[in-house]
């Protein structure tokens, strides 16, 4: 597994949160800061498409290393 921050995947890559999780997810479209909210990515779940996490650019995820 390799580390890499959110901002620097591509849309539509998948990564986990762990490096020893089962859970894979897929990066979304990127929400801007405003007054009342930071600036994050959506990410939503491969196996479930209803559950969404917002993450913050900054945030360090690990993808497979092919």
């Amino acid at each position: 597994m390799k580390t890499i921050e959110l901002r620097k995947l591509k849309s539509g890559e998948i990564f986990q949160r762990k490096e020893t999780s089962k859970t894979e997810f897929i990066k979304g479209h990127y929400n801007r800061k405003n007054w009342m909210y930071p600036a994050s990515f959506c990410c939503s779940d491969t196996e479930d498409i209803n559950r969404e996490i917002q993450l913050n650019p900054s945030t360090v995820v690990y993808i497979d290393n092919y």
